[in-house]
């Protein structure tokens, strides 16, 4: 099963948040509409894709702070926030991708398995990446631009 337009335009919402990329954002925005997403679907994919930048900042931090001997908490990533319990096939694409933007590879790993779970195609979780892939290069160029 591919990806629907709304669900890839869904993921591309996810990915742009993640990237920290403006212009992504508001290109994948009037597409996301355009596919006929609801303010609730997008407002999801934005809270998915916000939780996990900052599961992977949280996750890089403790990593920092165990090298430096401060941390005292659990040294792995059983803290992060997982959110509310209602994974869904779209919330667990968007979550990859995000993950990928931010180069968590343990929220990529998780986010994978759980999609998996929800009988989300390996073609499906592809084509995730592969949006996120694309965006996070857009977000690179547009930023060396600045430079």
């Amino acid at each position: 099963m591919s990806l629907t337009l709304k669900d890839k335009e869904l993921v591309s919402i996810g990915a742009s948040l993640a990237a920290g990329c403006k212009t992504c954002i508001n290109y994948h925005f009037a597409k996301v509409r355009k596919a006929g997403a609801s303010d609730e679907e997008i407002q999801a994919a934005m809270e998915d894709a916000v939780r996990v930048r900052d599961d992977a900042r949280k996750i890089m931090e403790r990593h920092g702070f165990k090298l430096l001997g401060l941390f005292r908490g659990a040294a792995d990533e059983t803290e992060i926030d997982e959110g509310p319990n209602k994974a869904t096939r779209v919330g667990e694409l968007v979550s990859i991708a995000a993950a990928f933007s931010v180069n968590c590879t343990s929220s990529v790993e998780r986010h994978i398995a759980a999609a998996r779970t929800l009988g989300v195609t390996e073609e499906e979780i592809e084509a995730a990446v592969d949006v996120a892939r694309f965006i996070k290069g857009k977000a690179e160029s547009l930023c060396c631009k600045l430079i």
